[in-house]
């Protein structure tokens, strides 16, 4: 099976202060921030910090110890503010927006399964499988809450396919005859209710907030389907530059898909934070290589700064990126930024390890 690996991440605080004694500065802006987490782990455990809107100030846990998720787990999944840790007969289900965690201690199986992918969101889980000798696959879909299961036949896909799952609709996306093929499988009729062939080759998919999902190609086009029948809704051929993948959890809000970009290759840098205007194709960067080389350059003891991961705060607009940094001497430390829509740096905290994953829960 497929391992993916895993990058850890701890975080934040955020604060303001006036060192003005004299008076407020009219300009001075005080600044909030909505709730995030920055996961993060070492060789013993996985951590959280947890920043909170109410207080405006974060705190540290270590969510081996005080919450069980083992660190054995060898890969994780990510959708929005759903984690999955998995073990090779289990898996922990943390849902960082709500802090319910949920142990699903039996992932089932036969002797000799082979997974070649599996993910979940806060209320379902699913893992496709092959047994050796055979050319066809299977999908086992877990409630989440009841460990509730059953187990349905796709036949022969290709063993690169993709999972994608929203609560009762989950798609798995196959290669197919220079194409695509996506298969919909329905969890409370636990059966497989459609089937939709695309000429186009899927990169992934980025699920509506109609009842709809997107359905990206590699080059940037995109399809948007009705989930309940896959009935076309719209196309649009390359307008985004958009290409999602599996590994790239994307945040949609409000016709907006924030995500990542790019850079040509070879470059210092390999991506940045990036948003996508489905309604109006637009798409903006923020040039995370021209930023951190000028901090870098007016910043004594900091020769690189490497952006980690980052998430997009909805409310207050305004990217949190997590990063790691050298000095001269190859030293690292770690931290985060918040960075405005317009590239300017407006905060900066130290964190204790080398971040992973940045959730901002709007």
């Amino acid at each position: 099976m497929k391992n993916y690996l895993l990058l850890s991440i701890l975080a934040i605080l955020l604060s303001c202060s006036d060192d003005d004694d004299t008076g407020s500065n009219p300009n001075d802006v005080i600044l909030e921030f909505s709730n995030f987490s920055i996961v993060s782990f070492d060789d013993d455990a996985f951590y959280e910090f947890r920043f909170t809107e109410d207080e405006q100030e974060g705190f540290s846990r270590n969510l081996t110890e005080e919450e069980g998720i083992s660190r054995l787990a060898f890969f994780t999944r990510r959708i929005d503010g759903v984690f999955g840790f998995y073990g090779p007969g289990s898996a922990a289900i943390k849902d960082f927006r709500t802090e319910q965690l949920t142990i699903v201690n039996d992932l089932g199986g036969n002797p000799g399964e082979e997974r070649i992918t599996a993910t979940n969101d806060n209320a379902t889980l699913g893992l496709v499988f092959t047994m050796p000798g055979t050319p066809n696959f299977f999908i086992r879909v877990i409630d989440i809450a009841s460990s509730a299961a059953f187990t349905l036949a796709l036949g022969v896909i290709d063993e690169d396919a993709q999972l994608f799952i929203n609560g009762n609709d989950i798609f798995v996306v196959t290669a197919e005859n220079n194409g695509s093929r996506l298969i919909k499988i329905d969890k409370s009729a636990q059966a497989i209710t459609g089937e939709l062939n695309i000429n186009d080759n899927v990169s992934g998919l980025v699920f509506g907030e109609s009842q709809d999902v997107f359905v990206f190609n590699t080059i940037g086009g995109y399809i948007n389907i009705a989930i309940d029948d896959l009935s076309m809704l719209s196309t649009t051929a390359s307008a985004s530059t958009f290409i999602p993948c599996i590994n790239t959890p994307a945040k949609f809000r409000n016709g907006v898909i924030y995500s990542d970009f790019q850079y040509p290759q070879p470059s210092e840098f390999a991506i940045g934070p990036a948003a996508y205007d489905l309604s109006t194709g637009d798409r903006a960067l923020i040039d995370v290589a021209s930023i951190f080389t000028q901090y870098a350059t007016v910043n004594d003891g900091t020769e690189t700064v490497q952006p980690v991961h980052f998430d997009f705060d909805t409310v207050n607009n305004v990217w949190v990126v997590a990063f790691q940094a050298e000095d001269e001497q190859e030293v690292s430390r770690y931290g985060y930024f918040v960075i405005t829509t317009a590239g300017e740096i407006i905060q900066e905290n130290p964190l204790e390890r080398l971040p992973w994953s940045v959730v901002v829960y709007n």
